[in-house]
């Protein structure tokens, strides 16, 4: 109730009263706007100023809302927006402090990143916005700017570097892991003769990459060999294939040998804004998964051709046994007419 007090009173601070707007003016500073979830947009949101609060919907609960120009109580000299949110709340309200002012929000919901894009504009204000679950179809909206991450191979190769000496870099040169998010992990993911230990994931929010350090542990007396490429990490109900990877591709027996691997946007190629902290399932391809994948495919055009030889062989066989009957026949005629010829040539002479 006190943020909510503090929001009013920072609104009624700055309100000039005029005479009433007209309907259409009432209507283009008062919209109402859905959004539907998707990852890689990024949704512009027109705040309102003097009349009111921008009041922003999510789907269920919000986990962490981030904003290096919005405040709660409106009194730092950097502020150009408040806001008024409760802890575990869907929702939450937003007013701009000075014309003109933009900003950005970093909402948490459901373990993903979205992006809020604020300004204040005196053309129109959103009274309303009301974000829909996450259908992985994009929004058709002129205020949603979609952004793909351009991310070089050389430059996912200098993450894992980066990821590599994290610990490091925090201490000697902190700004080049500035913004990142890292998070480490004890958890193991056993695939039969092999297990895979994820000790750490770290983000870059800029390039839309996580990062993942991880042991591959052989549990057998045997090499097992495994393609370096075809890491995947899953979360949700989605599988994000790797972008980057350092690792052997061999894993001697009974061994502990460390890897490498990055994930970058999504498959559809929109950003992904998966944070470190998830319920990560993570896979690779050895070379006896792939060798009992294996499977002997049919030739069908050669069936179908085998059937059609068949078919006409069985036919030139009948056909010659039709000729050979008919020949047969024609024979028989024959000898009937010449054995009728004769009877008839005998009779004649008695």
């Amino acid at each position: 109730m006190k943020g909510q007090t503090i929001l009013l009173a920072a609104i009624m601070a700055g309100t000039v009263f005029a005479s009433e707007p007209g309907p259409e003016e009432i209507k283009r500073q008062n919209q109402y706007v859905e959004y539907r979830l998707m990852q890689g947009e990024i949704y512009r949101i027109c705040v309102k100023m003097n009349d009111g609060v921008t009041t922003v919907q999510f789907p269920s609960a919000i986990t962490e809302i981030a904003g290096k120009n919005v405040s709660a109580d409106g009194k730092s000299a950097d502020s150009d927006f408040i806001i008024q949110a409760q802890a575990g709340s869907y929702y939450f309200n937003l007013a701009a402090l000075k014309k003109g002012a933009t900003g950005t929000l970093t909402v948490t919901h459901n373990r993903k990143l979205y992006i809020l894009y604020l300004v204040q504009s005196e053309d129109e204000a959103f009274a309303s916005v009301v974000f829909g679950r996450e259908s992985n179809r994009r929004n058709l909206s002129g205020h949603v700017v979609t952004q793909t991450p351009k991310v070089t191979p050389a430059r996912l190769v200098s993450l894992i570097d980066l990821a590599k000496k994290y610990d490091v870099l925090t201490e000697t040169q902190p700004e080049t892991v500035a913004g990142c998010e890292r998070m480490k992990f004890d958890r193991r993911c056993r695939f039969g003769n092999f297990d895979i230990h994820l000790l750490e994931a770290v983000r870059f929010e800029d390039e839309d990459t996580v990062i993942f350090h991880v042991v591959l542990e052989n549990l057998t007396g045997e090499e097992i060999a495994y393609d370096k490429h075809s890491f995947s990490a899953h979360a949700g109900n989605r599988i994000y294939y790797m972008s980057v990877s350092d690792a052997s591709g061999l894993m001697p027996p009974k061994s502990r040998t460390h890897a490498w691997f990055g994930i970058t946007s999504t498959p559809e190629g929109g950003r992904n804004n998966l944070k470190a902290d998830n319920e990560w399932l993570l896979a690779l391809t050895t070379r006896e998964m792939h060798t009992k994948n294996l499977q002997s495919v049919p030739d069908r055009d050669k069936a179908e051709r085998e059937k059609a030889e068949s078919r006409r062989r069985h036919q030139l066989r009948e056909a010659a046994g039709n000729m050979r009957t008919m020949e047969i026949l024609r024979k028989m005629r024959e000898e009937t007419r010449q054995a009728v010829k004769t009877m008839h040539e005998q009779g004649g002479k008695q």
